[in-house]
């Protein structure tokens, strides 16, 4: 299996929980047909900014099956944080490998609380085996690592980006049964 390459264009769009739930409602309409959503649905001033969230969004939508859209069409905002995460968790490489890599260590641990040195290591430790992490400009990898604690704070994997504690959701029965066994442990529901 090819190794997924690492994307860091998360920055530009954290959790974004309302837009994915307007474009999965949307995309239910169209029987899943995403030629049939236009990125007018994200409202932003600036147009570029529009096109890019939107890009984004349709990306992390596609990791996602069409049972799981429903889901997040369709649930409580606890679940449609959960299910955003884990489109996040699928799409980007570096997101997925700090929670295994870190936070699913610390919970072993029974250490909940996360700090500016554990994610500081963990990119140091992957910028000496990835040249692509290697090459990110120092403002680069701080923006990584700041928009990587909003989106656990959004999606309440941690409790705020000031103190990080470590939160574990609570996975209701319906959203259990449409996960893969594989995809639970990302939202720590070990």
């Amino acid at each position: 299996m090819k190794m997924q390459v690492y994307r860091f264009s998360f920055t530009a769009a954290s959790l974004m929980v309302s837009e994915l739930v307007v474009l999965a409602k949307l995309l239910i309409s169209v029987d899943f047909d995403y030629d049939q959503i236009s990125q007018n649905e994200i409202k932003r001033d600036r147009e570029a900014t529009r096109k890019r969230e939107f890009s984004e969004l349709v990306l992390r939508l596609k990791t996602l099956s069409n049972e799981e859209i429903k889901i997040l069409a369709e649930s409580s905002l606890e679940n449609q944080k959960l299910i955003s995460f884990l489109a996040c968790v699928r799409l980007y490489r570096i997101i997925r490998e700090f929670v295994e890599e870190v936070i699913l260590e610390k919970i072993l641990l029974f250490d909940n609380l996360l700090s500016n040195r554990d994610i500081s290591a963990f990119m140091y430790n992957k910028s000496l085996e990835y040249k692509e992490i290697e090459k990110l400009t120092e403002g680069t990898q701080k923006k990584v690592q700041q928009v990587i604690f909003k989106i656990l704070e959004q999606a309440g994997i941690i409790d705020s980006v000031r103190t990080k504690k470590i939160q574990i959701p609570f996975l209701d029965f319906n959203l259990q049964n449409i996960l893969l066994e594989q995809d639970k442990k990302y939202l720590l529901n070990l």
